[in-house]
């Protein structure tokens, strides 16, 4: 062991150059930008090479140090989950998740889980945001995607949940056009959207012959686009996980029973140490039920 620096060293060569900043990393580690320099070249002293190549603005791994960083981040991740696992009864479990699912899903199911966990603290942050679980930047995440992500973005990768799309409105909306047919209906209504999911397949497949652009209003958020019909400003294309609630409460009502497929997946990702973690795992657990119950 006589060969290995002080783990306090190693450390700070690894938020270095996993941020490829000093003061990112005196951030991360809560030392001050010189404390970190004389870490650093400390650690070069010892290990008697160059490690980073630094100008006024730019800090660069040298070739010895992109070698070094190479064969120590596995170790260094490895030692994170080890004693990340003896001290989980103080952490928090971090969940990257979309906006609209976040919302409409897991806050509505978080109060029944905290009742039945009460030692787990959870963090959500919502965004569609891309995050790297394996980096730490969070320790589980919930996407919408046409595929699974891919590595390295995280350790463990499963398909949670396949959707559908259909239209519903607030009832109170609806009042206004009693007594039209389902085709006058579409004829004289707002339509609401989401920007990666147009109306256009969705009236082909309930079969009416009528353009959407005349009256239609687009959302890049799912939330945002179900408060709108909540609001009475027409009729939503809505994904099935979202409104399942909003319907059992009668808050909207399906305009017809035509639905189509989502050409996308809810996939649930995790970090090794999310995977080891016992509360990482009730989370997941907690999330796939939430997940069974939009199904």
């Amino acid at each position: 062991m006589r060969n290995i620096p002080p783990l306090h060293l190693i450390a700070a060569f690894d938020a270095v150059a996993r941020s490829q900043s000093f003061k990112q990393a005196a951030e991360e580690l809560n030392l001050s930008d010189s404390a970190v320099s004389h870490r650093i070249r400390e650690l070069e002293k010892l290990l008697g090479t160059k490690l980073f190549h630094r100008t006024t603005r730019v800090v660069t791994l040298s070739a010895e140090g992109a070698w070094l960083h190479q064969q120590t981040r596995a170790p260094l991740q490895a030692l994170e989950t080890t004693f990340g696992s003896l001290v989980q009864g103080r952490d928090v479990v971090r969940i990257s998740a979309l906006p609209s699912f976040a919302r409409l899903r897991l806050v509505p199911s978080l109060t029944a889980f905290q009742r039945s966990h009460p030692d787990v603290s959870i963090a959500i942050d919502p965004t569609t945001r891309t995050v790297n679980l394996q980096q730490g930047e969070a320790d589980i995440a919930i996407r919408f995607a046409h595929q699974a992500p891919q590595a390295p973005l995280a350790f463990h990768c499963e398909r949670l949940l396949d959707d559908e799309w259909f239209a519903v409105a607030a009832p109170r909306y609806l009042e206004q056009f009693e007594g039209l047919d389902l085709a006058g209906l579409f004829r004289r209504a707002n339509l609401l959207s989401h920007s990666r999911q147009p109306w256009e397949p969705w009236l082909q497949a309930a079969g009416l012959r009528i353009s959407a652009a005349q009256r239609q209003l687009s959302y890049s958020d799912t939330g945002f686009m179900l408060d709108a019909a909540l609001n009475l400003q027409g009729i939503a294309l809505g994904r099935r996980s979202l409104v399942q609630r909003l319907l059992a409460e009668r808050s909207l009502v399906r305009v017809s029973d035509t639905a189509i497929p989502c050409s996308q997946s809810y996939f649930l990702l995790a970090s090794e140490r999310a995977m080891v973690s016992r509360h990482g795992a009730a989370v997941m657990d907690w999330i796939r039920a939430v997940a069974a119950e939009a199904g």
